[in-house]
């Protein structure tokens, strides 16, 4: 019996031990912990909050409308050239009637370019409209130009060593924050 108290205020002690141990045990009164030399030491977060800024975003979009479009009606370009040809070879044999020897040649040329001219104009005069309205769409490229808040960072406030610090992080750390820790002499 004895030996069994003996051994279970050994437990005993063991089990409790780490919550006496001093500043530098297990139980240190500061937040931040350190696993070993080589290892990082670590600091709490206590706050994290994301920072805004407005950033302007294009976005193109297609605009259409349907536009009005005058059209030529190839159909009556035919009357005018057909009545310039008539007025040609009407012109050329009235000139011809009035020319006599070499003069009959010039009469006759001056004929077919005056009757061509008079009935080009004469087709041209008596021939409905040429033209015919229609619609067509055109469409442009135009920016949907608006502003959104986007996150660019964190100001992150972290406690190690009983001291709270802030920095501005790229990203949410979490709940804990690898930091460098350096301790040196105090200088003489």
């Amino acid at each position: 019996m004895y030996k069994s108290l003996l051994l279970a205020g050994l437990g005993a002690g063991l089990v409790a031990a780490p919550a006496f141990a001093g500043p530098y045990g297990y139980g240190a009164p500061y937040d931040g912990y350190r696993g070993g030399d080589d290892a990082p030491a670590y600091a709490r977060v206590v706050h994290s909050e994301p920072v805004y800024q407005a950033v302007r975003v294009d976005q193109p979009r297609q605009e259409c409308w349907n536009e009005p479009v005058t059209y030529r009606d190839p159909r009556y370009d035919n009357n005018v050239a057909a009545g310039g040809i008539i007025g040609a070879i009407a012109g050329g044999v009235i000139g011809h009637q009035f020319g006599q020897g070499g003069g009959r040649a010039v009469a006759t040329a001056l004929g077919v370019a005056v009757g061509a001219g008079v009935g080009a104009n004469t087709a041209a005069a008596n021939t409905p409209r040429a033209e015919r309205v229609g619609y067509q769409q055109r469409c442009r490229e135009v920016a949907d130009t608006h502003y959104e808040d986007q996150v660019i960072g964190y100001d992150v406030t972290y406690r190690y060593g009983g001291r709270d610090y802030t920095t501005r992080m790229p990203y949410d750390p979490g709940e804990r924050i690898a930091v460098n820790v350096s301790v040196q002499p105090q200088g003489y």
